[in-house]
């Protein structure tokens, strides 16, 4: 159980227990969540500062000429607002999975809404290609898109189907 907590708030465990059964979960995207912090709080700081600045430019009266203009304080709003959507999208990003026990898969990926399971028993043959998995299933067919894997994670992840594959022979 304290396993689990500590990879629910901190994300830093690749496994974790579940019930007595290990579960081996992959991040689909590796963005430090430290950095995505950073580049908000950052952001935010920058973007305040650009707001201040142009508040002031435009009640003295805003001096359009560019390089010696206030051009400096629209720069400054853009950069921190770009900031805050660069680390707002990385902590976003971190919340696509694929995990897996003895028994079942389970993932959440780009393009997918909610989480997904679907039990090893359930799976009748995969085809394995090189980003990409297909699953045929018992209801139908099910395809999984690995192009936002690191080299590491997609070889850990084409093992695990290839031991499915081969039981399932």
């Amino acid at each position: 159980m304290f396993a689990l907590i500590v990879h629910i708030f901190h994300g830093s465990w690749d496994n974790f227990e579940n019930e007595g059964q290990i579960m081996e979960r992959i991040g689909v995207y590796k963005a430090s969540p430290w950095l995505a912090k950073f580049f908000v709080v950052f952001g935010s700081i920058v973007t305040l500062l650009g707001v201040s600045l142009l508040i002031k430019s435009l009640i003295a009266g805003f001096n359009i000429h560019f390089p010696s203009g206030d051009w400096n304080s629209v720069t400054f709003t853009i950069q921190g607002i770009l900031f805050i959507l660069f680390g707002y999208s990385n902590l976003k990003s971190r919340r696509y999975y694929i995990e897996w026990d003895n028994d079942e898969l389970r993932f959440l990926l780009p393009g997918n809404k909610k989480t997904e399971t679907i039990r090893f028993d359930q799976i009748r043959s995969v085809n394995i290609r090189l980003f990409e998995i297909e699953l045929i299933l018992e209801s139908g067919v099910k395809i999984l898109n690995l192009d936002n894997l690191q080299f590491g994670d997609l070889k850990k992840i084409k093992l695990k189907f290839e031991s499915i594959n081969q039981k399932n022979k």
